[in-house]
Protein backbone atom coordinates (compact mmCIF):
# COMPACT_ATOMS: atom_id res chain seq x y z
CA UNK A 1 0.00 0.00 0.00
CA UNK A 2 1.42 3.40 -0.94
CA UNK A 3 2.09 5.96 1.79
CA UNK A 4 -0.11 8.57 0.12
CA UNK A 5 -3.10 6.18 0.41
CA UNK A 6 -2.50 5.86 4.14
CA UNK A 7 -2.11 9.64 4.57
CA UNK A 8 -5.23 10.33 2.56
CA UNK A 9 -7.23 7.90 4.65
CA UNK A 10 -6.01 9.44 7.90
CA UNK A 11 -6.77 12.88 6.49
CA UNK A 12 -10.30 11.79 5.68
CA UNK A 13 -10.71 10.41 9.18
CA UNK A 14 -9.63 13.69 10.74
CA UNK A 15 -11.73 15.99 8.55
CA UNK A 16 -15.28 16.96 9.30
CA UNK A 17 -17.98 14.79 7.81
CA UNK A 18 -20.17 15.88 4.93
CA UNK A 19 -23.29 17.92 5.65
CA UNK A 20 -25.43 14.79 5.57
CA UNK A 21 -23.05 12.93 7.87
CA UNK A 22 -22.89 15.84 10.30
CA UNK A 23 -26.66 15.97 10.45
CA UNK A 24 -26.79 12.26 11.22
CA UNK A 25 -24.16 12.62 13.92
CA UNK A 26 -25.94 15.62 15.48
CA UNK A 27 -29.14 13.60 15.52
CA UNK A 28 -27.36 10.78 17.36
CA UNK A 29 -25.89 13.21 19.86
CA UNK A 30 -29.27 14.79 20.50
CA UNK A 31 -30.84 11.39 21.12
CA UNK A 32 -28.05 10.65 23.61
CA UNK A 33 -28.28 13.98 25.40
CA UNK A 34 -28.66 13.55 29.16
CA UNK A 35 -32.04 14.06 30.78
CA UNK A 36 -32.20 16.50 33.69
CA UNK A 37 -31.69 14.67 36.99
CA UNK A 38 -34.37 15.44 39.55
CA UNK A 39 -33.61 14.40 43.12
CA UNK A 40 -36.54 13.02 45.10
CA UNK A 41 -34.72 12.83 48.47
CA UNK A 42 -31.76 14.49 50.21
CA UNK A 43 -28.55 13.69 48.39
CA UNK A 44 -25.75 11.83 50.18
CA UNK A 45 -22.53 11.42 48.20
CA UNK A 46 -19.97 8.68 48.75
CA UNK A 47 -16.54 8.94 47.08
CA UNK A 48 -14.25 6.05 46.10
CA UNK A 49 -10.63 7.20 45.73
CA UNK A 50 -8.05 4.94 44.10
CA UNK A 51 -4.63 6.51 44.80
CA UNK A 52 -2.96 4.15 42.32
CA UNK A 53 -5.02 5.06 39.26
CA UNK A 54 -3.06 6.80 36.51
CA UNK A 55 -4.41 10.28 37.21
CA UNK A 56 -4.01 9.99 40.99
CA UNK A 57 -0.43 8.74 41.15
CA UNK A 58 0.91 12.21 41.88
CA UNK A 59 -1.24 12.31 44.96
CA UNK A 60 -4.75 12.97 46.21
CA UNK A 61 -3.93 16.31 47.84
CA UNK A 62 -6.29 18.41 45.70
CA UNK A 63 -9.13 15.91 46.07
CA UNK A 64 -8.61 15.62 49.83
CA UNK A 65 -8.73 19.41 50.09
CA UNK A 66 -12.16 19.41 48.44
CA UNK A 67 -13.36 16.64 50.76
CA UNK A 68 -12.07 18.48 53.83
CA UNK A 69 -14.39 21.36 52.92
CA UNK A 70 -17.31 18.89 52.93
CA UNK A 71 -16.82 16.79 56.08
CA UNK A 72 -20.25 15.18 55.84
CA UNK A 73 -19.25 13.33 52.64
CA UNK A 74 -18.32 9.65 53.06
CA UNK A 75 -15.12 8.68 51.29
CA UNK A 76 -12.88 5.62 51.19
CA UNK A 77 -9.53 4.83 49.60
CA UNK A 78 -9.61 1.63 47.56
CA UNK A 79 -6.82 -0.40 45.99
CA UNK A 80 -8.45 -3.74 45.15
CA UNK A 81 -11.89 -4.98 44.01
CA UNK A 82 -12.38 -6.30 47.56
CA UNK A 83 -11.77 -2.78 48.90
CA UNK A 84 -14.35 -1.41 46.47
CA UNK A 85 -16.96 -4.03 47.44
CA UNK A 86 -16.40 -3.43 51.17
CA UNK A 87 -16.64 0.34 50.72
CA UNK A 88 -19.90 0.09 48.81
CA UNK A 89 -21.41 -2.04 51.59
CA UNK A 90 -20.42 0.73 54.01
CA UNK A 91 -21.95 3.37 51.72
CA UNK A 92 -25.20 1.40 51.52
CA UNK A 93 -25.30 1.22 55.33
CA UNK A 94 -24.93 5.02 55.43
CA UNK A 95 -27.72 5.41 52.82
CA UNK A 96 -25.44 7.02 50.24
CA UNK A 97 -27.42 7.66 47.05
CA UNK A 98 -24.75 9.17 44.74
CA UNK A 99 -21.46 7.31 44.20
CA UNK A 100 -18.48 9.26 42.88
CA UNK A 101 -15.64 7.17 41.45
CA UNK A 102 -12.23 8.83 41.49
CA UNK A 103 -10.29 6.12 39.68
CA UNK A 104 -9.58 4.64 36.28
CA UNK A 105 -11.57 2.26 34.10
CA UNK A 106 -10.51 -0.69 36.28
CA UNK A 107 -11.87 0.99 39.41
CA UNK A 108 -15.17 1.68 37.65
CA UNK A 109 -15.28 -1.95 36.55
CA UNK A 110 -14.76 -3.11 40.14
CA UNK A 111 -17.55 -0.79 41.29
CA UNK A 112 -19.93 -2.04 38.58
CA UNK A 113 -19.15 -5.67 39.47
CA UNK A 114 -19.84 -5.07 43.15
CA UNK A 115 -23.01 -3.10 42.46
CA UNK A 116 -24.47 -5.44 39.83
CA UNK A 117 -23.38 -8.81 41.23
CA UNK A 118 -23.16 -8.40 45.01
CA UNK A 119 -25.99 -5.82 45.08
CA UNK A 120 -25.26 -3.93 48.33
CA UNK A 121 -27.97 -1.39 47.39
CA UNK A 122 -31.64 -2.11 46.87
CA UNK A 123 -31.39 -0.01 43.70
CA UNK A 124 -28.08 1.00 42.11
CA UNK A 125 -27.41 4.70 42.80
CA UNK A 126 -26.32 7.00 39.97
CA UNK A 127 -22.56 7.10 39.42
CA UNK A 128 -20.47 10.25 39.01
CA UNK A 129 -17.25 9.31 37.23
CA UNK A 130 -14.16 11.52 37.56
CA UNK A 131 -11.39 11.57 34.96
CA UNK A 132 -8.70 9.93 37.08
CA UNK A 133 -7.39 7.04 35.00
CA UNK A 134 -4.58 6.53 32.53
CA UNK A 135 -7.05 6.31 29.64
CA UNK A 136 -10.41 7.16 31.27
CA UNK A 137 -12.37 5.81 28.30
CA UNK A 138 -15.50 5.27 30.39
CA UNK A 139 -15.23 8.80 31.80
CA UNK A 140 -14.88 10.15 28.27
CA UNK A 141 -18.35 8.84 27.44
CA UNK A 142 -20.30 9.15 30.69
CA UNK A 143 -18.06 11.07 33.13
CA UNK A 144 -18.03 14.55 34.63
CA UNK A 145 -16.20 17.27 32.73
CA UNK A 146 -13.03 18.92 33.97
CA UNK A 147 -10.29 17.86 36.35
CA UNK A 148 -10.91 15.54 39.28
CA UNK A 149 -11.03 18.28 41.89
CA UNK A 150 -13.11 20.66 39.72
CA UNK A 151 -15.66 17.97 38.94
CA UNK A 152 -15.85 16.78 42.54
CA UNK A 153 -16.27 20.33 43.84
CA UNK A 154 -19.12 21.01 41.37
CA UNK A 155 -20.76 17.70 42.28
CA UNK A 156 -20.69 18.39 46.03
CA UNK A 157 -21.92 21.96 45.68
CA UNK A 158 -24.81 20.71 43.56
CA UNK A 159 -25.62 17.88 45.98
CA UNK A 160 -25.63 20.21 48.98
CA UNK A 161 -27.15 23.37 47.58
CA UNK A 162 -28.54 22.62 44.15
CA UNK A 163 -25.93 24.70 42.31
CA UNK A 164 -25.95 23.91 38.58
CA UNK A 165 -28.05 21.58 36.50
CA UNK A 166 -27.17 17.89 36.40
CA UNK A 167 -28.09 15.55 33.59
CA UNK A 168 -28.30 11.79 33.68
CA UNK A 169 -27.26 9.25 31.06
CA UNK A 170 -28.32 5.61 31.02
CA UNK A 171 -26.04 2.88 29.73
CA UNK A 172 -26.25 -0.89 29.63
CA UNK A 173 -23.49 -2.81 31.39
CA UNK A 174 -21.59 -5.81 30.04
CA UNK A 175 -21.99 -8.94 32.14
CA UNK A 176 -18.99 -11.14 31.32
CA UNK A 177 -18.91 -14.78 32.39
CA UNK A 178 -15.28 -15.76 31.91
CA UNK A 179 -15.59 -19.17 33.56
CA UNK A 180 -18.87 -20.95 34.45
CA UNK A 181 -17.40 -21.82 37.85
CA UNK A 182 -16.52 -18.22 38.76
CA UNK A 183 -18.52 -15.10 39.46
CA UNK A 184 -19.18 -12.84 36.47
CA UNK A 185 -17.49 -9.48 36.09
CA UNK A 186 -19.19 -6.33 34.85
CA UNK A 187 -17.79 -3.55 32.70
CA UNK A 188 -18.26 -1.24 29.74
CA UNK A 189 -15.81 -2.30 27.03
CA UNK A 190 -14.37 -5.68 25.99
CA UNK A 191 -11.65 -6.03 23.36
CA UNK A 192 -9.86 -9.06 21.90
CA UNK A 193 -7.26 -9.87 19.23
CA UNK A 194 -5.26 -6.71 18.33
CA UNK A 195 -6.98 -4.70 21.09
CA UNK A 196 -5.70 -7.16 23.69
CA UNK A 197 -2.29 -7.14 22.04
CA UNK A 198 -2.35 -3.35 21.91
CA UNK A 199 -3.19 -3.05 25.63
CA UNK A 200 -0.28 -5.38 26.42
CA UNK A 201 1.99 -3.25 24.21
CA UNK A 202 0.74 -0.09 25.90
CA UNK A 203 1.41 -1.44 29.40
CA UNK A 204 4.82 -2.85 28.48
CA UNK A 205 6.16 0.00 26.32
CA UNK A 206 4.22 3.26 26.42
CA UNK A 207 2.79 3.34 29.93
CA UNK A 208 6.25 2.94 31.48
CA UNK A 209 7.38 6.03 29.56
CA UNK A 210 4.67 8.20 31.02
CA UNK A 211 2.13 8.31 28.18
CA UNK A 212 -1.26 9.29 29.61
CA UNK A 213 -4.74 10.20 28.43
CA UNK A 214 -6.67 9.24 25.34
CA UNK A 215 -3.75 9.84 22.97
CA UNK A 216 -1.75 6.94 24.43
CA UNK A 217 -4.11 4.10 23.39
CA UNK A 218 -4.93 6.09 20.26
CA UNK A 219 -1.25 6.03 19.31
CA UNK A 220 -1.11 2.31 20.04
CA UNK A 221 -4.08 1.59 17.77
CA UNK A 222 -2.62 3.83 15.05
CA UNK A 223 0.66 1.91 15.17
CA UNK A 224 -1.19 -1.39 14.83
CA UNK A 225 -3.33 -0.13 11.95
CA UNK A 226 -0.23 1.11 10.19
CA UNK A 227 1.40 -2.28 10.72
CA UNK A 228 -1.65 -4.04 9.29
CA UNK A 229 -1.81 -1.75 6.26
CA UNK A 230 1.89 -1.83 5.44
CA UNK A 231 2.77 -5.42 6.31
CA UNK A 232 -0.36 -7.26 5.32
CA UNK A 233 -1.32 -8.20 8.88
CA UNK A 234 1.83 -10.20 9.64
CA UNK A 235 2.85 -7.86 12.47
CA UNK A 236 -0.45 -8.30 14.32
CA UNK A 237 -1.28 -11.94 14.97
CA UNK A 238 -4.84 -12.89 13.99
CA UNK A 239 -6.81 -14.83 16.59
CA UNK A 240 -9.16 -17.69 15.75
CA UNK A 241 -12.46 -17.04 17.54
CA UNK A 242 -15.80 -18.82 17.32
CA UNK A 243 -18.46 -16.14 17.68
CA UNK A 244 -22.13 -16.68 18.45
CA UNK A 245 -24.36 -13.60 18.24
CA UNK A 246 -27.69 -13.89 20.03
CA UNK A 247 -29.49 -16.91 18.59
CA UNK A 248 -27.43 -17.21 15.40
CA UNK A 249 -25.31 -20.32 14.82
CA UNK A 250 -21.71 -19.64 15.92
CA UNK A 251 -19.06 -19.18 13.23
CA UNK A 252 -15.29 -19.48 13.54
CA UNK A 253 -13.08 -16.91 11.80
CA UNK A 254 -9.64 -15.43 12.19
CA UNK A 255 -9.97 -11.89 13.55
CA UNK A 256 -7.61 -8.94 13.75
CA UNK A 257 -9.95 -6.94 15.95
CA UNK A 258 -13.04 -7.67 18.04
CA UNK A 259 -14.85 -5.41 20.47
CA UNK A 260 -18.09 -5.37 22.46
CA UNK A 261 -19.12 -2.06 24.01
CA UNK A 262 -21.79 -0.55 26.22
CA UNK A 263 -20.24 2.86 25.55
CA UNK A 264 -21.31 5.13 22.71
CA UNK A 265 -18.00 6.97 22.44
CA UNK A 266 -14.52 5.47 22.69
CA UNK A 267 -11.19 7.29 23.03
CA UNK A 268 -10.57 10.26 20.71
CA UNK A 269 -14.30 10.40 20.00
CA UNK A 270 -14.32 7.23 17.90
CA UNK A 271 -17.67 5.49 17.40
CA UNK A 272 -16.81 2.34 15.41
CA UNK A 273 -20.30 0.82 15.51
CA UNK A 274 -22.63 0.77 12.54
CA UNK A 275 -25.10 -1.99 13.39
CA UNK A 276 -28.76 -1.13 12.94
CA UNK A 277 -30.50 -3.75 15.13
CA UNK A 278 -32.70 -2.48 17.97
CA UNK A 279 -30.54 -4.00 20.72
CA UNK A 280 -28.35 -2.56 23.42
CA UNK A 281 -24.73 -3.77 23.08
CA UNK A 282 -22.39 -2.83 20.23
CA UNK A 283 -20.37 -5.59 18.54
CA UNK A 284 -17.72 -4.82 15.91
CA UNK A 285 -15.08 -7.13 14.41
CA UNK A 286 -12.55 -7.06 11.59
CA UNK A 287 -11.49 -10.30 9.95
CA UNK A 288 -7.85 -11.20 9.29
CA UNK A 289 -6.50 -9.57 6.12
CA UNK A 290 -9.51 -7.30 5.49
CA UNK A 291 -9.87 -5.80 2.05
CA UNK A 292 -9.86 -2.05 1.34
CA UNK A 293 -8.84 -1.25 4.94
CA UNK A 294 -7.78 2.33 4.29
CA UNK A 295 -10.88 3.07 2.23
CA UNK A 296 -13.22 1.54 4.79
CA UNK A 297 -11.56 2.83 7.95
CA UNK A 298 -12.44 6.58 7.96
CA UNK A 299 -16.19 6.02 7.71
CA UNK A 300 -16.32 2.98 9.96
CA UNK A 301 -14.45 4.73 12.77
CA UNK A 302 -17.28 7.30 12.78
CA UNK A 303 -19.98 4.65 12.78
CA UNK A 304 -21.01 5.07 9.15
CA UNK A 305 -21.35 2.26 6.69
CA UNK A 306 -19.72 2.56 3.32
CA UNK A 307 -19.52 0.26 0.33
CA UNK A 308 -16.24 -1.27 1.53
CA UNK A 309 -17.18 -1.90 5.16
CA UNK A 310 -19.15 -5.11 4.61
CA UNK A 311 -18.84 -8.75 5.71
CA UNK A 312 -17.80 -9.58 2.15
CA UNK A 313 -14.62 -7.55 2.72
CA UNK A 314 -14.15 -8.65 6.35
CA UNK A 315 -16.02 -6.03 8.44
CA UNK A 316 -18.84 -6.86 10.87
CA UNK A 317 -20.95 -4.69 13.18
CA UNK A 318 -24.19 -5.54 14.98
CA UNK A 319 -26.24 -4.49 17.96
CA UNK A 320 -26.79 -7.53 20.16
CA UNK A 321 -27.96 -8.76 23.56
CA UNK A 322 -25.52 -11.65 23.94
CA UNK A 323 -22.20 -12.74 22.43
CA UNK A 324 -20.44 -16.06 23.00
CA UNK A 325 -16.69 -16.12 22.29
CA UNK A 326 -14.79 -19.39 22.19
CA UNK A 327 -11.04 -19.02 21.73
CA UNK A 328 -7.69 -19.71 23.31
CA UNK A 329 -6.13 -16.41 24.28
CA UNK A 330 -6.82 -13.24 26.17
CA UNK A 331 -9.10 -10.22 26.21
CA UNK A 332 -9.34 -6.92 28.00
CA UNK A 333 -12.30 -5.63 29.96
CA UNK A 334 -11.93 -1.92 30.73
CA UNK A 335 -8.14 -2.16 30.57
CA UNK A 336 -7.90 -5.21 32.84
CA UNK A 337 -6.44 -8.31 31.17
CA UNK A 338 -8.05 -11.77 31.30
CA UNK A 339 -7.16 -15.17 29.90
CA UNK A 340 -9.71 -17.66 28.63
CA UNK A 341 -9.80 -21.02 30.34
CA UNK A 342 -7.90 -24.04 29.03
CA UNK A 343 -11.21 -25.95 28.83
CA UNK A 344 -12.31 -23.51 26.08
CA UNK A 345 -15.74 -22.87 27.54
CA UNK A 346 -17.19 -19.81 25.79
CA UNK A 347 -16.81 -16.37 27.31
CA UNK A 348 -20.41 -15.17 27.53
CA UNK A 349 -21.07 -11.45 27.26
CA UNK A 350 -24.61 -10.27 27.98
CA UNK A 351 -26.56 -7.16 28.81
CA UNK A 352 -26.14 -7.03 32.58
CA UNK A 353 -28.69 -4.33 33.25
CA UNK A 354 -28.77 -0.55 33.14
CA UNK A 355 -26.72 1.92 35.17
CA UNK A 356 -27.20 5.70 35.40
CA UNK A 357 -24.37 8.23 35.18
CA UNK A 358 -24.50 11.88 36.20
CA UNK A 359 -23.28 14.64 33.87
CA UNK A 360 -22.41 18.01 35.32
Amino acid sequence: MKDNGWLAAMNDLGHAATTEERALQESKLRSDSPNVFAATEPLRVGVLNNPRSGGNRRGLGAVRKVLTAHPQVSHREVLTPADVAESLVDFARKEVNIIAVNGGDGTIQAALTALCHHKPFEAIPPLAVLRAGTTSMTAGDVGLKGSREQALRRLLLWAEGGEGEVGILHRPVLRVQVDPHQNPVYGMFLGAASIYQGIQFFHDRLNRRGFRGEWAPGLTIALFLLAIASRGGDYVAPVSIKVGLDQRPPERRDYLLLMISALERLFLGLRPFWGREERTLHYTAVEARPQHLLRALPSLMRGRKNRYGTPEYGYFSHNVQEVQLTFNGGFTLDGELYKTGAHLEPVVVQNGGKVSFLRL
